[in-house]
């Protein structure tokens, strides 16, 4: 008989429980469904009969057998048909996808027949480039000497990288095909709200109605996004996301539908439009849809359980033919982006969209110790619905159990944690801590006692690279140069001026376009005499169009735009350093498309803000994070703070069970980055605007006492060093 750490009645099932119950009966039967054609590499275990068709007189270079598990062999191998891999946590995942890769290579696949889609370029070439070293090991020196090395060239063939990547490539390839213009601008988020914004002033829509003031670019630009992934009518989604905005609902669906139209009259196009776009010309162009259906005859998808649904419909189009294979690997239990458009359901689904779908399993965990794995486990069986899976380890050593303890207050946790790594610290260094956050501000103690006790660490979040104001100010100049009809772009450097605002941005952006997409207007008198920096501005461009490389392009732009910056920020000489970077990004590329084309597509990664002393190594920092940003990393040591229920889970959370569900992943996530030792904190309460919280974490306290050691901790106003629980 197991004991709880408290009674887990005290809390309540969302309000949306039984009326979620029709759709829970639907995705289980479907996961049943699939589950019947689980591949059983247990029962055909014998590893001889895989063998069969994997020994040396298929001529491969490789020994799959012998380097794969059993589970990763079958998926490796299994290349026909349509699959669905479930792949746990720490389950070697990509080395599966690295050996599936290599495996068709050595069958005779073309590498031109292959398309893997991932979530970051880095992903799929990471998976491109293990590929190419496995089978370039292999090579004898007779394979050498025949000139049979994989060049990069080969690798380059297989079409791979974002969906986004994917999709804009194809818009452009094939812009003739589709009746585009393939001189199109990416917008950025930032870019959208701009344009947004923009379309209301120029419309004059009514700033307020009925005394409700009209909701924010950034949420406009989240609702027309949010209706487009997750296919909602905006007035459904703002009716049930967005009530107190409700009122504005007839100018909002204007105003979706005026800048639809704005983007394509401006050859402009945000995320959402690039997947779209080749989701409708697939329908709709049967020609095009045949095309990539013949070109495509491999098909691998990574993270699955994070496509929304246009991508869902992207693969399905690309892959209808019964002779295309494809391959989605994924986890269930890690879906946690909806509020990006995710949709959980198209893994769940997966059975229902491809009847003979097969199923396998990864399993076998490299990550984590056997007890990290016990409570990984429990977390999982709390899951409502999902594939069953149990995460197991060959490791010999069962290691610590998890630790959970609760402080006085967030002071008193933010220091546990310093004095944890503190004492550990003789074993490890400090780049094998992290401490992961619901939030980004719940870090903010722990970075306080961090700087007072000379703990160096890195702060994984903030504003990215290419979000930041001098960075988007820059490339709007290096957009007009490709694009001149780029509205935003051209507003965007104008109203930098003083004595230019945006009647008069407006106004000099369609003289530019009426006079076919010339600088001269920049010079005449009747916009000349608004500011003296147009006519600088009309020969930096006109000077950076004759330029030889991005890079000079770049230096002509910053030597006008630097001496603007100091006017309007105080930190310039700091925001300059952001430039070399810039620069030395610009020398990679010899166009400027493909150079604009990546920085939006694939940027940088996010911004870090570091806190380190001047005699600590520069990569020896304890790592500060969100779970969200944590995803796919994993530490020796981790910490999961602020465990109070109306926190983890947040308590916007608590009336929706589907929301829910995602927080409930959301903590596997953190607890699964663990490789040797899990520490789970909670203050005794957290009280803002929100409420005031003082429940342990349900994620805590539905779970068995003996999943867990309770660590008491001794406290000024006790006699005894029992733990206090509410």
């Amino acid at each position: 008989m197991t004991t709880t750490i408290f009674n887990t009645r005290r809390y309540s099932y969302p309000q949306n429980f039984l009326e979620m119950k029709p759709k829970l009966a639907q995705l289980e039967q479907a996961i049943k469904k699939l589950e019947a054609n689980l591949i059983d590499t247990a029962e055909a275990a014998n590893i001889k009969l895989l063998g069969q068709r994997l020994d040396g007189g298929a001529g491969l270079k490789v020994d799959y057998a012998s380097e794969l598990n059993l589970d990763q062999l079958m998926a490796a191998t299994t290349i026909e048909g349509k699959v669905l891999v479930i792949a746990g946590a720490g389950s070697g995942k990509t080395k599966t996808l690295t050996y599936r890769t290599s495996y068709l290579l050595e069958n005779g696949v073309s590498p031109k027949d292959i398309l893997l889609l991932t979530f970051t370029r880095k992903a799929a070439n990471e998976i491109k480039s293990r590929a190419k070293t496995l089978l370039t090991s292999r090579l004898s020196d007779e394979d050498l000497a025949k000139d049979k090395l994989p060049t990069d060239k080969w690798l380059n063939d297989i079409a791979s990288g974002t969906f986004h990547s994917f999709c804009n490539m194809l818009l452009r390839q094939y812009s003739g095909l589709l009746g585009i213009n393939p001189r199109f601008t990416i917008l950025d988020t930032g870019d959208s709200e701009d344009a947004i914004d923009l379309i209301h002033k120029e419309k004059k829509y009514p700033t307020q109605t009925k005394n409700q003031a009209f909701p924010r670019k950034k949420t406009l630009q989240n609702i027309f996004s949010t209706s487009r992934n997750r296919r909602i009518h905006i007035r459904d989604l703002i009716e049930n996301s967005y009530p107190d905005i409700a009122v504005h609902i007839p100018i909002i669906e204007q105003l979706a539908v005026d800048f639809h139209e704005y983007k394509r009259a401006n050859h402009l196009y945000d995320f959402d439009d690039i997947i779209s776009q080749v989701v409708r010309h697939l329908k709709t162009n049967d020609k095009f849809r045949q095309l990539l259906q013949r070109q495509y005859r491999y098909v691998m998808v990574d993270e699955y359980q994070d496509t929304n649904i246009p991508q869902k419909e992207l693969i399905d189009l690309i892959c209808e033919p019964e002779s295309v294979s494809l391959m989605v690997v994924g986890d269930d239990n890690q879906s946690i982006y909806a509020f990006r458009g995710a949709n959980y359901e198209n893994i769940l689904l997966f059975g229902e969209s491809y009847p003979d779908a097969k199923l396998i399993k990864l399993e076998q965990n490299y990550r984590s110790t056997p007890a990290v794995l016990d409570y990984i486990n429990a977390l999982s069986a709390q899951i409502t619905l999902g594939y069953q899976k149990q995460l197991y380890s060959d490791a010999l050593v069962t290691g610590l159990k998890p630790v959970f303890s609760r402080l006085r207050d967030e002071t008193r946790e933010a220091k546990y944690i310093a004095d944890k790594i503190i004492k550990l610290k003789s074993e490890f260094d400090y780049d094998d801590f992290a401490v992961l956050c619901r939030t980004s501000f719940q870090s903010n103690y722990v970075q306080l006692e961090f700087m007072e006790r000379h703990i160096p660490f890195i702060v994984v979040g903030g504003i990215k690279f290419i979000e930041r104001r001098h960075i988007k100010d820059v490339l709007a100049f290096v957009k007009i140069l490709y694009n001149p009809n780029d509205t935003i772009a051209w507003h965007r450097i104008l109203t930098l001026f003083k004595g230019v605002g945006s009647v008069t941005a407006t106004r000099l952006t369609q003289a530019i376009n009426a006079d076919n997409n010339s600088f001269e207007p920049l010079t005449t008198a009747k916009f000349a005499k608004k500011s003296e920096q147009l006519e600088a501005l009309y020969h930096t461009l006109t000077n950076a169009t004759q330029a030889e490389s991005i890079e000079n392009i770049l230096e002509h732009i910053l030597a006008f735009y630097i001496p603007v910056l100091k006017t309007i920020e105080e930190n310039w000489r700091e925001r300059s350093e952001d430039f070399r970077v810039l620069k030395n990004l610009a020398t990679q590329y010899s166009s400027l498309d493909d150079f604009l084309e990546n920085l939006a597509l694939d940027p940088p990664n996010d911004s870090v803000a570091t806190t380190s002393e001047p005699e600590a190594n520069d990569t020896d920092k304890v790592t500060i994070s969100t779970i969200h940003s944590a995803k796919g990393l994993e530490w020796p040591v981790v910490f999961v703070n602020a465990l109070v229920d109306g926190m983890t889970p947040h308590h916007r959370s608590l009336d929706d069970f589907e929301e829910l569900e995602e927080e409930r992943k959301l903590f596997y996530v953190a607890c699964s980055r663990a490789k040797s030792q899990l520490y789970l904190t909670a203050p005794d309460y957290f009280s803002s605007y929100s409420g005031y919280f003082d429940k342990p974490s349900r994620f805590i306290a539905e779970l068995s006492a003996n999943e867990v050691t309770v660590e008491t901790v001794k406290r000024p106003s006790m006699e005894s060093d029992d733990p206090v629980w509410w």
